[in-house]
């Protein structure tokens, strides 16, 4: 590895010895899909670089299998503990059944009862600190957004650049598929980020779960009776392909992941450790438990602008607040370090804003609330936070998961759809239906749950907002949910639930599985006692989310007050600062956000190389 005069670096897997105030082309903040394939880059292009993260390098052993990652998010290693609200209202907050509260032994307790003496923290939503942020934590799905989402950005900005067409060019190059035919058009194979599907090998052996595909396709309006190869045909329907069509196509797609030829998962981790193998001189310095704390202004910008000119930050484990492990005596120590181009924030949907609002870029009333010196009024930083809503028709099958339920996706246009398919169910077999500590929910081996989410829902009316001017106290959270499209957003979660309902009688009468439903009917019992009213309600009180962005938004920060970034990701009203993360995108991207937080961080290395 590279490494700067009168410093010795981070040696991923060998130790750490941390450099003091040394001069860096670019400092990146975040090592996720947005910081940690950009970092890479731009010190492939010769740029020397320094990568921050809060975390640690993890095992990738540990988490490999993507469809069981409920384990590593529970573990304390890499998990910050956010607790949010869902709405301004506590009586409603106070219904959701995943309240959690802290005990006075320290512990949590998760539900509708708590003890007299128990704290009310929120609804659980873990974050992660590691090397290849979220993307080593998440469950791995790759869906590009329909094509409105990158033309939407291109009107705001009036960048042409950030249309379909040309960001279509962006997912080609970064990607390295493993499932479609090389050459195949509207796909890469040549990039970093390894993608690959499943496939149907267990259609037909496994008689259970063919029962089960063979519903959700026929209810999704595939033929009847189709022959175990029909079945299996439809796993390799191209969710990512290029089709005019696409964005409105529905029924049953194979669900493509980023893992690699073997299935195992594929993170920007992997994408870094290996730059840095395969080169021992690139000019990139990785530097794990390192949390930012402060952004240091150069007080001689010969224009007046607020100019960065560096940083400093902590290092030490456990250093952030969320952390479950943070303890207030643990040995931290500070280390600095100067950016002689640009520096880089990737901290994700919450953190992202936070550093900003912290060091002076926000909404002035919010900054002077906290006596924190105002360098930049941004009004927008912090707002517009949006998510999927997620929700889960739970049940439990008279025989035990034994069966194989492979890996796929339904998607579906509800009648309130705006033009492009707007939910997206997948089956499993266990008790999932939202996070809380120590999910999943133990219904035992006979729980079926079948989840679905809306993927552009129309209220993105949240707030990250701070508790103090401390830049390691995690801020206030609050979605929001339902603030606006109510009406329409509940229509399409309640035809969800009548699919997976009609889908789920289509098993019964298969003979293999009698089914007693545990949610979202809130009596938990026979489908007839649920009205329309009655699951909507339910829905409303109980959906869930992880899937955060919206936050540091993208705009003309010209003529738009709420604009955090513009399209080449530069922050309003200072020099030298960008936010490349899922924070950037103006409205929720139309699918998991992982793939167009890829996406976005080679987008914004052409930007920063084009510039510099």
């Amino acid at each position: 590895m590279w490494t700067p005069k009168s410093s010795v670096s981070l040696v991923l897997g060998l130790g750490v010895v941390y450099a003091a105030a040394q001069e860096y082309d670019y400092v990146v903040v975040g090592s996720g899909p947005g910081g940690g394939p950009l970092a890479v880059d731009l010190a492939k292009a010769g740029n020397s670089v320094l990568l921050l993260d809060s975390g640690v390098e993890i095992n990738p052993n540990s988490n490999r299998d993507i469809w069981f990652p409920w384990p590593s998010v529970n573990d304390g290693a890499g998990r910050w503990d956010f607790f949010v609200k869902n709405s301004d209202d506590p009586e409603r907050e106070l219904k959701n059944k995943h309240m959690t509260w802290r005990t006075a032994d320290g512990g949590f307790y998760v539900g509708l009862d708590p003890p007299e003496d128990a704290e009310q923290l929120g609804v659980w939503y873990p974050r992660f600190a590691a090397l290849g942020g979220g993307a080593f934590f998440d469950d791995a799905v790759l869906e590009l957004p329909p094509d409105s989402t990158w033309d939407t950005i291109a009107d705001a900005t009036g960048d042409d650049s950030w249309s379909a067409a040309e960001m279509r060019k962006v997912f080609e190059e970064i990607e390295k598929s493993h499932y479609v035919k090389a050459g195949t058009e509207g796909h890469g194979f040549d990039g970093w980020l390894e993608t690959n599907r499943g496939y149907g090998s267990w259609i037909g052996p496994d008689v259970g779960g063919t029962t089960v595909f063979r519903a959700l396709s026929e209810q999704a309006g595939g033929k009847a009776n189709m022959t175990t190869d029909e079945l299996r045909n439809q796993l390799t329907r191209d969710i990512n392909g290029i089709d005019e069509d696409r964005d409105q196509a529905t029924g049953i797609f194979g669900l493509v992941t980023h893992t690699d030829v073997g299935a195992v998962r594929w993170s920007p981790a992997n994408y870094i450790s290996n730059a840095l193998k395969d080169n021992p001189d690139l000019p990139l310095t990785v530097e794990l438990e390192s949390t930012l704390t402060e952004i240091v202004w150069d007080p001689l910008s010969l224009d007046g602008t607020p100019t960065v000119s560096g940083v400093n930050y902590v290092v030490g484990p456990n250093a952030y607040k969320a952390h479950p492990r943070y303890n207030a005596g643990s040995n931290t120590t500070t280390a600095s370090a100067y950016v002689g181009k640009e520096l880089i924030i990737a901290g994700g949907v919450f953190n992202s804003p936070q550093i900003l609002k912290v060091n002076g870029i926000g909404p002035a009333d919010e900054l002077e609330k906290h006596n924190i010196t105002v360098v930049s009024d941004v009004p927008g930083v912090g707002a517009n936070l949006g998510d999927n809503y997620e929700a889960t028709v739970l049940s439990l099958a008279n025989t035990t998961a034994t069966y194989d339920l492979g890996s796929y996706t339904i998607q579906l246009k509800t009648s309130v759809s705006d033009g492009d398919r707007d939910i997206t169910i997948w089956p499993a077999r266990l008790g999932f239906d939202g996070y809380f500590p120590g999910y999943p929910a133990d219904h035992g081996q006979n729980a079926f749950s079948l989840a679905f989410a809306v993927k552009n829902p129309h209220s993105s009316n949240g707030t990250v907002t701070l508790r103090s001017a401390d830049p390691l106290e995690p801020p206030e959270i609050n979605f929001r949910f339902f603030a606006e499209g109510e009406e329409q957003d509940l229509q399409a979660m309640y035809e969800a639930v009548e699919f997976i309902e009609k889908a789920k009688a289509r098993i019964t009468q298969s003979g293999f599985l009698p089914i007693k439903e545990i949610s979202p009917c809130p009596t938990g019992g026979d489908d007839d006692d649920c009205t329309e009213e009655d699951i909507k309600e339910s829905l409303k009180t109980q959906t869930w989310s992880r899937h955060g962005t919206g936050t540091c938004a993208m705009g003309d920060t010209d003529k738009d007050p709420m604009a955090v970034v513009d399209g080449n990701f530069r922050v309003k009203g200072v020099d030298r600062l960008r936010v490349v993360d899922a924070s950037v995108f103006p409205k929720q991207p139309g699918s998991y956000p992982v793939l167009p937080t890829f996406m976005v961080s080679k987008k914004a290395v052409k930007a920063i190389l084009g510039e510099n």
